[in-house]
């Protein structure tokens, strides 16, 4: 266990047009943020949790990592103006001795323990990996709502998280970004602008992001079987 999972949870999520924020909204029974926590608290990587929240619902967070870290060190801390302010945060509160940390976004419930241990040994093994998802539709290329051109998806993937790398290397592309005004989307992005080789973790399409109201109808849909069925369902569109 050498590495700290850093879980985004500091977001309103607007763009689902609800009040409460998106990692807290009920997914069977649970919030959404408690998947995260549960899974990466199975992962064999995991040696401790920084979940990153909105300055406004610190108690609850610490409520529910109480509730579903079984028994791992979870430290609760506040989040910034941005996704990228917000992470940089949980890095700063993890733990000296550990020096890789696995950037998740809470918004993704169903990751398993074996994928956030295999992108994490994937890490050691390169200096930096992330999650992501083959692409499976035709992608197409739109300017003015006209096709530009047909791009070739046998080089292209849906980028997802854990996003994992070394600690130090990700503080430092927080700071370049910071001194070049530089906003990612993403750490991998970070990493590749500060000259960092990052890996490809090919996992299931079922850790999609609950970004919009029906993602999270299919994640309230798809919820009840991954209970019945357990990790492997999760992991079974790896080999389709």
């Amino acid at each position: 266990m050498t590495v700290t999972a850093v879980i985004a949870a500091a977001g309103t999520g607007s763009r689902l047009g609800v009040e409460t924020p998106k990692q807290f909204l009920d997914l069977l029974g649970r919030p959404i943020v408690a998947w995260s926590l549960e899974a990466f608290s199975r992962a064999r990587e995991i040696a401790e949790i920084v979940l990153v929240a909105h300055p406004a619902y610190m108690e609850l967070c610490q409520e529910v990592a109480r509730d579903y870290s079984r028994g791992l060190p979870v430290k609760v801390v506040p989040g910034g103006h941005t996704r990228q302010e917000s992470v940089h945060n949980g890095i700063e509160a993890a733990s000296q001795d550990i020096g890789w940390v696995a950037v998740h976004d809470a918004a993704r419930p169903f990751i398993t323990p074996a994928q956030i241990d295999s992108t994490c040994l994937m890490a050691k093994e390169i200096g930096a990996a992330i999650a992501a998802a083959p692409i499976v539709d035709t992608v197409k290329e739109v300017e003015a709502n006209l096709i530009t051109r047909t791009l070739d998806r046998t080089h292209l993937v849906a980028a997802q998280t854990p996003q994992v790398c070394r600690k130090d290397d990700l503080a430092r592309a927080y700071a370049q970004a910071t001194s070049q005004g530089v906003s990612a989307t993403d750490e991998a992005g970070l990493l590749e602008l500060a000259g960092i080789m990052v890996g490809v973790n090919l996992v299931s399409g079922f850790n999609f992001k609950v970004t919009t109201k029906a993602d999270l109808a299919l994640a309230r849909a798809i919820a009840p079987v991954i209970a019945e069925q357990g990790d492997n369902f999760l992991e079974l569109s790896e080999d389709v």
